[in-house]
């Protein structure tokens, strides 16, 4: 690898995620790596954007969440992590009329995490590490590839001059390593994150932290395309899309409604495309042929005014609280007066039968391919929002029954441990 034309004096950590991002600074005369305010005191931002209709000034995270739910005119996106590697790259989208490329709405979001990073060191920044997921793509090494380039490119334009990437469970695994003493400890790094859950195994000593290389202490990867934002989706079209007609009958012939809108409704990179002239055209001849109306009718109201945004807000919103409480109750007065959803903890962990089985599988591969046993591993790190689920802390205790589990700073460690990896390939410091 050609080594980095480097400043020498300052680099960071950037967690790009899929549903939140955050940035860490290293210094070279401070063994202090600090988390940066992305969103006034806040040390993560969600990973949004809003383009106001009247207003070139583009607005993130909370702010662009709050302008779209008080339904300001323009174009609210978030998820577009998920786009990289795909088709949609190339296609772009429409924001105002006029055709615009991800690599440019990525790019804008970028560079505001760029200048909050910069105003808080009170410097420019070129020096990178940047944080990636096992697989941006299941079972496709080729647009996996070519997702990392399109990231490096954005980050690129974005001004660093030096980029490099790290898996973001290694990243979580450099950010617990520093507390650890001098024993070694076999670890399993769970990052499940918005978009993808990922694994990694390897060995972590606090006396690790010196050695350049960390290839032979790292056992193995895995990572599979399922994270919170699937869970969402399966919460929504289990408690929330049955009030909008999921399930009722559709035609003379007394057939099931067509599924297609209730799984777009649950799906945060397709909402945007519903709010077409020629997506609300075919809803409504739909609708027309719907057996209950009421029902149906709540979910044209959905989409006519352009509400999916807020009502998977809600969704989530009672996904987040299932993890401390048994049951939930979602207010939705915002698409019909009174109406509620209610969610129980039993029905969600039902939902997300399938996806935890293909997140079971993965890490068993994991596993596998340390050639290790799940009984020789000593700590288990939890890090990502869906960790905080109970249902997958029970199966992580189940599969890892000798280990300590540490779930602290779920949300920050890897853009932490990144600022760690950037500390010590471009400032030389451990």
């Amino acid at each position: 690898m050609k080594a980095p034309t480097v400043d020498g004096s300052i680099a960071c950590g950037i967690d790009f995620g899929t549903s939140n991002t955050t940035v860490a600074i290293a210094r070279q005369n401070n063994d202090q790596i600090t988390l940066v305010p992305v969103e006034d005191e806040h040390l993560t931002i969600p990973s949004t954007i809003f383009f106001p209709a009247e207003s070139p000034a583009v607005v993130f995270g909370r702010k662009a969440i709050n302008a779209h739910i008080a339904q300001e005119d323009g174009r609210f996106m978030r998820s577009f992590k998920r786009v990289l590697g795909t088709s949609l790259m190339k296609e772009g989208t429409h924001i105002g009329g006029r055709k615009t490329k991800f690599e440019n709405i990525i790019g804008h979001f970028i560079e505001d995490i760029k200048n909050k990073a910069e105003l808080s060191a009170e410097r420019d920044i070129h020096n990178v590490v940047a944080g990636r997921p096992v697989h941006f793509v299941d079972g496709n090494d080729k647009a996996d590839k070519e997702a990392q380039s399109q990231l490096e490119a954005i980050f690129s334009a974005a001004g660093f001059k030096n980029i490099r990437f790290q898996y973001e469970p290694i990243a979580a695994a450099f950010a617990h390593e520093l507390n650890m003493g001098d024993t070694e400890r076999l670890a399993v790094v769970m990052d499940i994150g918005g978009g993808t859950s990922d694994f990694t195994i390897m060995r972590l000593s606090e006396r690790y932290i010196n050695k350049p290389d960390r290839h032979e202490d790292i056992l193995s990867n895995a990572g599979i395309r399922i994270g919170g934002n699937d869970f969402d989706r399966a919460l929504s079209l289990k408690c929330f899309m049955p009030l909008l007609g999921l399930g009722s009958l559709w035609g003379s012939k007394g057939l099931g409604f067509p599924v297609t809108p209730f799984f777009d409704l649950s799906e945060l990179s397709k909402i945007q495309y519903m709010y077409t002239q020629k997506y609300k055209r075919d809803l409504r001849a739909l609708i027309a042929q719907s057996n209950d109306k009421i029902l149906t009718h709540r979910l044209l109201s959905i989409v006519e005014e352009e509400q999916g945004h807020a009502l998977m807000a809600a969704v989530e919103e009672s996904k987040i609280n299932l993890s401390s409480c048994e049951r939930t109750t979602a207010d939705l007065s915002f698409i019909e007066a009174g109406l509620q959803s209610h969610a129980d903890r039993a029905q969600f962990e039902d939902s997300l039968h399938g996806s935890l089985e293909s997140i079971q599988t993965t890490i068993n591969d994991c596993i596998m391919m340390a050639g290790v046993k799940a009984d020789d591993v000593a700590l288990v790190i939890l890090t990502g929002g869906g960790t905080a689920i109970p249902l997958i802390q029970k199966i992580t205790r189940r599969i890892f029954p000798q280990a300590g589990i540490s779930d602290g700073n779920r949300l920050s460690s890897v853009g932490f441990g990144l600022a760690c990896d950037a500390r010590r390939y471009y400032l030389g410091l451990n």
